[in-house]
């Protein structure tokens, strides 16, 4: 049976950001801490309450405070990036796909291509369907050697690229429903709401329909029956 292989963020950005986001933090609270009684004396300037308790407390406990605020925040941040970062394990008989502490299992015999394209790692199936589409911040030939080993075809772009076509608002090819929805999904990239983006992205995949976005516009094709 062969050996699974994982790939991970590199060591450098999963223990840098628990170092860096802390020490950005805690120079932020210092600095903010050094313009704050400026600020807060400027009548004009917003946020005039956030400056006057910034700029509150003695020295040298307002600036130890400050700092130690700063630190914390910083180190929220880092908790946030570890669980957008991906780890990828593969073996033939499955893809597993790890953000954080949720999984996501792909069957191999399910897996007919794999790619990068614009920072992230996507998996189709024969119909053109896309199994997954992570943002990865994984190193594209670790990627493609782990997938080659374990018997997947690895391509080096999207196999389906010469079929998207530009979305323009009322696409005569398309349902009523999928026009309906790729409108909603425009105003979400608009807004830069990603989060509800990705989950109009899944609706419209679970009715044959995948996406391509461009600079503010979106190209889409049909999936093979």
């Amino acid at each position: 049976m062969s050996t699974a292989t994982t790939i991970r963020p590199p060591a450098l950005v999963r223990r840098g950001s628990w170092i860096y986001c802390p020490l950005l933090g805690a120079a932020a609270g210092f600095l903010l801490r050094l313009v704050a009684a400026w600020v807060a004396g400027l009548p004009w300037a917003p946020f005039q309450g956030v400056f006057e308790l910034a700029a509150s407390g003695a020295d040298p406990w307002g600036a130890v405070v400050a700092v130690a605020l700063g630190a914390i925040i910083g180190l929220g941040f880092a908790g946030l990036f570890a669980q957008e970062r991906l780890t990828a394990t593969i073996d033939p008989e499955r893809v597993v796909l790890a953000t954080g502490r949720r999984e996501h299992e792909i069957p191999g015999s399910e897996v007919d291509a794999v790619f990068t394209e614009r920072g992230h790692l996507v998996l189709l199936d024969a119909s053109g369907s896309e199994l997954a589409r992570r943002k990865s911040g994984l190193d594209r030939l670790a990627l493609r050697d782990a997938f080659r080993e374990h018997g997947y075809r690895w391509r080096d772009s999207d196999p389906y690229a010469g079929r998207y076509a530009l979305w323009t608002g009322d696409t005569e090819e398309l349902p009523l429903r999928v026009n309906a929805l790729m409108t909603e999904r425009d105003r979400a990239l608009r807004r830069r709401d990603h989060k509800e983006a990705a989950l109009l992205r899944t609706q419209l995949a679970e009715l044959g329909v995948v996406l391509r976005d461009g600079h503010r516009k979106q190209f889409w094709r049909k999936t093979e029956d």
